[in-house]
């Protein structure tokens, strides 16, 4: 499978974010903008009456809003959560442009990714655009302080709004943008007043470039955020968070310019999510092989991954880049991943090489 895959396939976007964080006023300001038309909506109400589903429709026509109540969309209700874009995708009149989730404050996304994926129907009518998540900057560190849904939000989003900011001052928002980039510096961070922000600064973080239609991979990983750390810091953003926060969610960057056995290294990374799945939240990459001049790109949600593809060509020097997003326990995962990519780097770059001899006694 090569070049733009995703062409003809529905873009579908989450949005998540804690309790209070300002999603359905974010969404309810992307409708109005232009560039939204067309978009359905799926709502997940954690109670049983539903009362953004109302909201939405306001903004668009009724039919393009689909509430899931009375259920969380990362348990009970994520069957439901695939069976509804599905039907929208099946749609033959009035088929949308884009479909926008709105989870429920207490939903972890990704289950709910790994539910959309896991369904083949689903897998290939749509293409996953942008995983957003807002934080208030009212009381945004605290929730990251206090609640683990609301860092495992966090750090998966490729997409970060920092909403509510005409509520606090400048330095409130310095401190909560600092916090998200030490919990994932590979996800970009926006800022919204009222819900306002452009729409092309929260969609449009798929392998592919909606401008030029180009695969992307550094804009895709978001390699730009972390190379732009300093030096010191980039070494200390592992699994932990970083040394001073939020010790069970983080993000690794994992990289080698050297080519790469994927024989050998293919089996290796299927044991490591066979045991740590349920402990990776989200894993992306582009792998420099030795088998094929062009980039392979992976990407999986906990234990459920898409099919290898291979782009038509790099679009900078070759080089591996792997981005692990885990929480607790997926530290021992990234490192051995880590450790997985350089053995079969150093078997690719010398395979006849000999083991060194043991030293002579004297």
């Amino acid at each position: 499978m090569t070049g733009n895959t995703a062409s003809g396939r529905i873009p579908v976007s989450l949005v998540t974010g804690f309790l209070g964080s300002g999603k359905t006023t974010l969404i309810r300001a992307l409708l109005r903008q232009p560039a939204m038309a067309g978009t359905a909506v799926i709502v997940n109400e954690f109670g049983a009456v539903g009362i953004d589903d109302v909201i939405f429709a306001e903004a668009i026509d009724g039919d393009d809003v689909v509430l899931l109540a009375n259920g969380c969309l990362c348990c009970a209700a994520g069957d439901d959560l695939a069976e509804a874009v599905w039907m929208l995708t099946r749609r033959t009149f009035d088929r949308p442009r884009r479909i926008v989730v709105e989870t429920s404050g207490l939903a972890d996304p990704a289950p709910s990714l790994r539910r959309m994926m896991a369904d083949p129907r689903v897998r290939q009518a749509i293409r996953l655009d942008a995983l957003i998540a807002t934080i208030d900057a009212v009381h945004g560190l605290e929730t990251l302080d206090t609640q683990p849904v609301a860092l495992r939000q966090g750090a998966v989003a490729d997409r970060r709004v920092i909403t509510k900011t005409d509520l606090v001052g400048p330095e409130a928002v310095t401190a909560l943008q600092a916090r998200l980039v030490a919990l994932n510096p590979c996800s970009s961070v926006a800022f919204a007043s009222h819900g306002e922000v452009d729409v092309d600064l929260l969609f449009g973080a798929t392998l592919f470039d909606p401008r030029t239609g180009e695969a992307d991979v550094d804009r895709w990983l978001g390699l730009g955020g972390h190379r732009n750390l300093p030096h010191g810091m980039r070494e200390s953003i592992r699994l932990n968070g970083g040394p001073a926060h939020d010790p069970t969610v983080g993000a690794r960057l994992i990289e080698e310019e050297r080519p790469l056995d994927w024989v050998r290294l293919s089996p290796r990374l299927g044991e490591v999510v066979a045991r740590y799945g349920d402990r990776i939240l989200r894993l992306k990459g582009v792998l420099h092989t030795s088998d094929d001049e062009r980039p392979l790109v992976i990407h999986g949600v906990q234990r459920v991954f898409h099919a290898p593809v291979r782009l038509a060509r790099w679009s900078r020097a070759p080089a591996t880049s792997i981005v692990v997003i885990g929480d607790n326990g997926a530290g021992p995962a990234a490192e051995l991943i880590a450790e997985a990519v350089r053995d079969s780097a150093i078997a690719e770059s010398n395979p006849h090489a000999r083991p060194p001899s043991a030293p002579e006694r004297a």
